[in-house]
């Protein structure tokens, strides 16, 4: 049980704010408890003891020559973990004590120096001093041991206060320290493996130049697609096709109704007939003024018939080329009316296909034409396909609340067997990169992004 002396310089301590208030607050205390002329006390601080506490003098007020003497009595007894005084008793077993002598020389009468902290982590020095004209002999085994005793609880909340106030890198760094101290006990040689597993991994994920690239939603496109649209005024009659279909080169699509393009060719047909008759009665009158009229309303009769029988024939809508329909379902129109220009149809070829990958915004700068890359459709997973940039979109759209650049590419391979509208994922090579920067990139380029954006 801790004696009543220790309990009071604990107590002492309770109430300091931080380690220089409670070193100062323990060395007043102690000279008085103890009877010492003086008591500094030192931090050891990157292997550098700094005092930062004296009871009678503030250490930045010190000679130079009597810190320098007090800082090296300090860093004689922290090295050797042991305290040290001098003059020596008989019954002290022999240690280095040169900076003793030399501070006891400077000063005279007697000094001792104790290192604070357990051992292996000594973390402060205490010194006393006892001038010779007030008791004059050296310190005794016995003093030295009580003193040592009356520090059993001060030490202890001395590094608390002093590990409260160190900054956060030094607070790491030391326990970086004392974790690296620990993993050399032999009894932790799988944890030392573990580490160094794991040192390795996080180097080779750091430092190896991997395939890097840049991923994106993807969908399959025909590589030429077309709309078919009304051609005139009409209805719908009938519907050969629906989405999905194949078709080839002239097959039927959609037809119109015919029946008021019949009633208007019937009626032209009759007019030019009318309009001949009264041409062929004017030439035989003579009459070359009626000639020339009837002869104009000829002409004009025939243009309108070329004009009917354009408007029947492109009343059957027929597949321009070998497609497949992509859009436009007239099934359940039939009998709905059209105007000219309306959208029937979307086909797209079916041999050929090009590969459309919705790129980000951060990560658009580092594709160009011609890197390859590789593509995996929901349908499809297991079988990827190699595609190759061919050009960019120079506008960006906005998709699901950001902004994307559209990447055209073709597949390497093509086939015959994919339809327009499949979607997937492609990924596209852009160089080499670290692994541990190509998964934390587009992270911090977002990061970035927003920052930018919060600054504006």
């Amino acid at each position: 049980m801790p004696s009543p002396a220790a309990l009071a310089i604990y107590a002492v301590l309770l109430d300091a704010r931080d380690a220089v208030q409670g070193a100062q607050r323990l060395a007043v205390a102690l000279a008085a408890q103890g009877g010492f002329d003086r008591v500094t006390i030192g931090l050891c601080e990157s292997g550098r003891v700094r005092l930062i506490a004296s009871s009678q003098i503030d250490p930045a007020q010190m000679p130079a020559d009597l810190r320098q003497w007090m800082q090296g009595a300090m860093d004689e007894a922290l090295e050797q973990g042991i305290t040290l005084s001098w003059p020596q008793t008989s019954s002290e077993p022999g240690h280095i004590v040169i900076e003793q002598q030399l501070l006891q020389r400077h000063l005279g009468g007697a000094v001792a120096t104790v290192p604070l902290g357990a051992p292996g982590e000594r973390f402060a020095g205490l010194c006393v001093e006892r001038r010779s004209d007030v008791s004059g002999p050296p310190f005794t085994t016995d003093e030295l041991q009580r003193l040592e005793q009356i520090l059993v609880l001060a030490a202890p909340a001395l590094r608390w206060l002093h590990a409260a106030s160190e900054p956060w890198h030094r607070r790491a760094r030391r326990d970086a320290m004392r974790q690296v101290a620990a993993l050399r006990q032999p009894d932790r040689r799988t944890a030392r493996r573990l580490v160094a597993g794991a040192v390795i991994a996080t180097a080779f994920l750091a430092l190896a130049p991997l395939q890097d690239g840049v991923g994106g939603h993807a969908r399959i496109e025909g590589a030429e697609q077309r709309v078919l649209a009304a051609p005139t005024d009409g209805f719908v009659k009938t519907a050969h096709v629906r989405p999905g279909d194949r078709v080839k080169a002239g097959d039927p699509l959609v037809d119109l109704l015919e029946a008021d393009l019949r009633l208007e060719r019937e009626r032209w047909s009759s007019q030019l007939s009318q309009h001949e008759n009264a041409y062929a009665a004017a030439m035989s009158r003579a009459d070359r003024v009626a000639a020339a009229t009837s002869m104009a309303r000829v002409g004009e009769a025939q243009a309108q018939l070329a004009l009917v029988d354009e408007q029947l024939a492109r009343g059957r809508i027929a597949a321009p080329f070998d497609a497949i329909v992509i859009q436009g379902d007239l099934t359940q129109q039939i009998g709905a009316p059209v105007r000219q220009g309306d959208t029937l149809l979307t086909l797209a070829t079916t041999g050929r296909h090009r590969v459309i990958v919705e790129v980000d915004e951060v990560d658009i700068e580092r594709v160009q034409p011609g890197q390859s890359g590789r593509l995996a459709l929901s349908s499809l997973p297991w079988d990827g396909e190699d595609i190759v940039v061919e050009r960019i979109a120079p506008l960006a759209r906005a998709v699901d609340g950001r902004n994307v650049f559209e990447v055209e590419a073709r597949l390497a391979t093509p086939r015959t067997d994919l339809r327009p509208g499949l979607l997937g994922r492609a990924d596209i090579v852009t160089g080499r990169a670290p692994p541990l920067w190509a998964w934390t990139r587009h992270a911090v380029l977002r990061m970035r992004v927003a920052v930018w954006s919060w600054l504006d």
